[in-house]
């Protein structure tokens, strides 16, 4: 990592510069740059060789003479530690789903498969053996995810919650010792799954709206607001509050009570796409968070934690559409042999055909996109522009492949 510059706190930045040039308001580009702020504080986090100047798409761009070898992938390495949990991981969300117990009675992922995946290290793939994880590379996290996401995208999709944008990134990127070690051990066992609580019913692309505050009382923080669309949020799990303190986005880390009360409630509601997983509304009111939960960046505030394990969502949403595509794959291709237009199968069709071409090259691109992010970031690059270029590829590949070519050949009958 390098060494941060504080010379550079309080200076306007180029967004913010560039839209009040721009004619934009000033509240708007006073936002607007707090958020370009948090960015750049992130991008000093890095050595020089690894920020977004020097990254593959940005050197493809701006450079000359791009040397080919940057989005060249080398061969996986194995780790007979992580290879055993993603087997078992694996086996024990097959098992439930051909036996139809993977789902209670409100259609959500069980308890007891959430608690099997614990027992076998499922929840500690990104947390280090110090603290009782395996400590997978991204790429061999990514790749689980993909494996995963052919049985059941939901449970691959809980573990990038958990592991990359939930509280195992902050905990383990920017806790201090103590934190560490009263943290990562649940984590990494599953006795405290978790989640990330940043969006607001009035603050989402807009980070700088948050209204959610933390005031400091004796040795707590008196928590008071409330958050919308927290996936994996329920009573009993662990989250990484994003919250205003003194003015300044601060990162708080929160053991969710057992049961709702009159300091914390849940705000229930459906979305439909996230029907297998708990996503809910949390309201606070005067919660008291120890003193010393507090995550304190080295550079920055809570805005640069907040930013720093989104590149891990990113690819980690990729992984889990080439999981979920091989899965529209498996359903068309035995439907496109048993379904007869004229006498022939459809399958022998050009139209399906060409949907069934598709449908894998699209698989083969995911799989290629996620590698080479998951590399970089192993590599130490920050990897932003690869990353959001990852995900945006993973979702409207998913898109496509979802509406354009399995649900166009399954008829009204997808």
């Amino acid at each position: 990592l390098a060494k941060s510059d504080p010379g550079k706190a309080g200076k306007e930045s180029f967004a913010e510069v560039a839209l009040r040039l721009g004619g934009a308001s000033v509240d708007e580009s006073k936002r607007t740059g707090l958020i370009d702020t948090a960015d750049d504080q992130v991008e000093d986090l890095f050595a020089a060789q690894y920020k977004t100047t020097n990254s593959p798409v940005h050197r493809a761009v701006w450079d000359k003479l791009v040397p080919t070898e940057l989005f060249e992938v080398e061969a996986m390495s194995q780790n007979e530690s992580v290879s055993r949990v993603v087997e078992q991981s694996l086996e024990i969300v097959r098992k439930h789903r051909d036996g139809g117990t993977l789902l209670d009675e409100k259609g959500k992922i069980t308890t007891k498969v959430l608690a099997e995946l614990g027992t076998v290290g499922y929840w500690g793939l990104l947390v280090s053996p110090e603290f009782g994880g395996s400590g997978a590379t991204m790429r061999q996290f990514a790749e689980m995810i993909t494996q995963m996401a052919t049985i059941d995208p939901t449970v691959a999709g809980l573990a990038s919650v958990h592991g990359c944008i939930g509280a195992v990134d902050p905990v383990r990127s920017f806790g201090t010792d103590d934190q560490k070690q009263r943290f990562l051990p649940q984590l990494a066992d599953g006795r405290r799954l978790s989640a990330f609580a940043l969006t607001e019913p009035g603050a989402g692309s807009d980070l700088t709206a948050l209204r959610t505050t933390a005031v400091l009382d004796g040795d707590d923080y008196v928590v008071n607001g409330e958050k919308l669309f927290i996936t994996n949020a329920i009573p009993g799990r662990t989250i990484g509050l994003v919250c205003m303190i003194d003015g300044k986005p601060s990162v708080l880390v929160v053991d969710l009570p057992d049961q709702e009360n009159e300091h914390f409630q849940l705000k229930r509601y459906g979305i439909y796409a996230l029907r297998r997983a708990n996503n809910n509304g949390l309201i606070f009111r005067d919660f008291r968070v120890p003193k010393e939960n507090l995550l304190v960046p080295s550079r920055g505030d809570g805005l640069t934690i907040a930013y720093h394990g989104l590149n891990l969502g990113r690819v980690s949403l990729c992984a889990n559409a080439a999981g979920a595509m091989r899965w529209m794959l498996a359903e068309m291709l035995p439907w496109g042999a048993y379904r007869q237009t004229y006498g022939q199968s459809i399958d022998r069709r050009e139209l399906v055909r060409r949907r069934i071409g598709r449908l894998a090259g699209l698989i083969v691109a995911c799989d290629a996109m996620t590698a080479w992010c998951a590399d970089l970031l192993d590599q130490g690059y920050r990897g932003e522009m690869e990353c959001i270029v990852a995900k945006i590829f993973g979702s409207e590949t998913q898109k496509e492949a979802a509406i354009e070519l399995f649900m166009k050949t399954h008829g009204g009958r997808s």
